[in-house]
């Protein structure tokens, strides 16, 4: 039987579940990372293929950023910029008659936000996390436009595609956990139904019984608003699958505890 056979399977059929138990290690560890490939698609590589397709980074950056430039000690910046809202405060303006004073004088203004961001022609000021710095450009010795970032986008997206191999390791990682705790919560249900079943046996269906939630988690992740104790019904979800399973094999009168073969 393959993957995508026992994907659907793994959803409905619930008497499919001790067939999965004859399956080899291999093979199991072969679903659950073509199923975490699957989620991780839908949920990341969806939205990056969208923005992508609408011009992508080069294109936000050339309608977004305004042209600047950073040289011998003195930033221009084409068009002065103004964005205030709630605790966040971004003001760039580099005309030759507006210089913000210093940190120290700007103390009590920048208490009454928690983000601030000043630019002016010879300096930056930054505050973040309850942490005021001052930088000036003289003390930088960079010269840097927006021509210059524009080239730099082969590496952002290479930047990018480091970024999303390694969160796919970590959800594949997150996901075999979460699994550990849907096998041991498996051994309690297997426990009151009298049904003799092994934490490796458990674990396997726990992998199976993940497909569902996490097809539903994936649609979930595109709604614009969250769903409140979505990782109790989550896992919930898992065990009522194993519980079902469980059911089916007594059904089944399994006489005794299945090899899991390796």
């Amino acid at each position: 039987m393959n993957i995508f056979k026992e994907m659907a399977l793994s959803i409905y059929s619930y008497k499919s579940y001790r067939e999965f138990l004859n399956n080899k290690k291999a093979k199991v560890f072969g679903f659950a990372l073509m199923l975490m490939l699957i989620y991780f698609l839908i949920t990341m590589g969806i939205p990056f293929a969208r923005f992508h397709g609408i011009g992508g980074i080069a294109k936000g950056i050339d309608e977004n950023v305004p042209e600047f430039e950073l040289a011998d000690g003195e930033l221009w910046v084409e068009d002065r910029i103004l964005y205030e809202r709630r605790d966040t405060y971004v003001e760039i303006d580099t005309s030759p008659d507006s210089v913000f004073r210093s940190a120290n004088e700007l103390r009590d203004f920048l208490y009454d936000y928690t983000d601030v961001l000043l630019l002016d022609s010879e300096k930056m000021i930054i505050k973040s996390n309850g942490e005021t710095d001052e930088i000036y450009f003289s003390d930088v010795n960079l010269n840097f436009s927006k021509r210059d970032l524009m080239t730099w986008v082969p590496y952002i997206y290479i930047g990018i595609a480091i970024f999303m191999i390694i969160a796919y390791i970590w959800m594949t990682a997150f996901f075999f956990f979460g699994v550990l705790f849907v096998a041991l919560m498996g051994m309690i249900v297997a426990s009151c139904m009298n049904c003799k079943l092994t934490f490796g046996q458990l674990y396997l269906l726990g992998i199976y019984s993940r497909t569902l939630p996490l097809i539903i988690k994936a649609v979930v992740s595109f709604l614009p608003i969250g769903i409140p104790f979505f990782f109790i019904l989550n896992f919930g979800l898992s065990l009522f699958i194993i519980v079902m399973a469980i059911q089916k094999m007594k059904e089944q009168q399994l006489p005794r505890p299945l090899e899991f073969t390796s």
